[in-house]
């Protein structure tokens, strides 16, 4: 096996709203940034371009494993209602190509699923298998947190 194998960290959930409705939810990002996860959140600013555009860049901060992360880089893919691909800005690009959101519909719900891509996983655990772990493990409490606090905020809030 290679040392330099792709890890994907994925997590999916079921929401009781249009596909749309998340769109919106994330169109507005830089005013729901605190409010969807008010524990690790503390900022999310468009810094050029329009938001949920490819090829606009973006500025965000959030706490993980009790790290202040600041973390900036661009937008990919987009398909509208869909699909939102985040790319991340040098030098973490290096070890992370980035994230994607996709939202997909299922009857009169969708389903919100995070996918997160960490590059060379095996090299990185050879050389610092503790860390890389632990910053594993939080990064998937991260991201199920987030679809949990997304559910509970749109299947709250009726706009």
């Amino acid at each position: 096996m290679s040392l330099f194998t792709q890890l994907v960290l994925r997590d999916s959930i079921e929401i009781k709203t249009t596909p749309e409705r998340i769109w919106k939810f994330f169109a507005n990002l830089e005013q729901n940034y605190k409010i969807w996860h008010p524990k690790d959140h503390v900022l999310f600013k468009w810094t050029e371009g329009k938001p949920m555009d490819s090829g606009s860049s973006w500025y965000g901060e959030e706490v993980l494993g009790g790290d202040l992360r600041k973390l900036k880089g661009t937008i990919g893919e987009v398909v509208p209602n869909r699909k939102i691909m985040f790319k991340y800005a040098f030098p973490l690009s290096l070890v992370s190509p980035g994230f994607e959101w996709l939202i997909e519909p299922k009857g009169s719900h969708s389903v919100f699923t995070a996918v997160g891509y960490v590059r060379c996983i095996r090299f990185y655990r050879l050389i610092a298998k503790k860390h890389v772990d632990t910053s594993i493990e939080v990064g998937k409490k991260h991201i199920r947190e987030e679809g949990e606090n997304l559910k509970r905020i749109l299947e709250r809030k009726k706009s």
